[in-house]
């Protein structure tokens, strides 16, 4: 079932708070609301004569404008940094999180014309260059898989491994800062806006 033809439901799930204090975890829950968006993106760039497509270009605009720059610096200001200073020699990760760095810079570039074409979707217009907007949201999901792909194979996994409990303290306590949100106290429960 495409996502146009789903009930009028939360298509981008909320994550827990409570999920800064396993800050590994929350990046796992992230990753698959990215697969969601990836596919949300899939339907709206195959399926754009649907009755639904502006509110799935809303949703997945706001999650590339607002939620993917988080995550984004969740990984360049913390989780890359402490792998970094954590990992060792025979880990061989450098070459990874240089590349993965690099493809953040391309998503960024990429995000311009997607977003350009999406908020255009919002209106209930086509994109403005409809070849330069299937080009870019082909090219990002293509980048955002391989690139959970890497990171689930290699970087959570390790992080896992290599990071101490004041690491990933520290780590959730940015993480939950760069939101706006207070760090969840022991027991503490709540979801994260989201997309709906």
């Amino acid at each position: 079932m495409s996502a146009l033809s789903r009930p009028p439901v939360q298509l981008i799930e909320a994550i827990p708070e409570n999920l800064f204090r396993e800050p590994v975890d929350y990046l796992y829950a992230d990753h698959f609301r990215q697969r969601v968006v990836c596919k949300l993106l899939d339907d709206i760039a195959y399926d754009q004569g649907g009755t639904d497509v502006a509110r799935l270009a809303t949703v997945v605009a706001e999650y590339i404008d607002r939620d993917l720059p988080q995550h984004v610096a969740d990984e360049e200001q913390d989780l890359f940094p402490l792998l970094r200073a954590r990992g060792e020699p025979r880990d061989s990760i450098e070459t990874v999180l240089s590349l993965l760095a690099e493809e953040h810079s391309n998503d960024e570039a990429l995000s311009s014309t997607l977003l350009a074409g999406l908020r255009s979707l919002t209106e209930g217009r086509a994109p403005k260059d409809q070849s330069a907007f299937l080009g870019a949201a082909a090219s990002f999901t293509e980048s955002q898989r391989r690139h959970l792909a890497w990171e689930e194979r290699l970087l959570l996994p390790l992080a896992r491994k290599r990071l101490s409990d004041a690491d990933l303290l520290k780590m959730g306590r940015n993480m939950a800062a760069r939101r706006g949100i207070a760090f969840p106290a022991d027991g503490a429960d709540g979801n994260l806006p989201a997309g709906d």
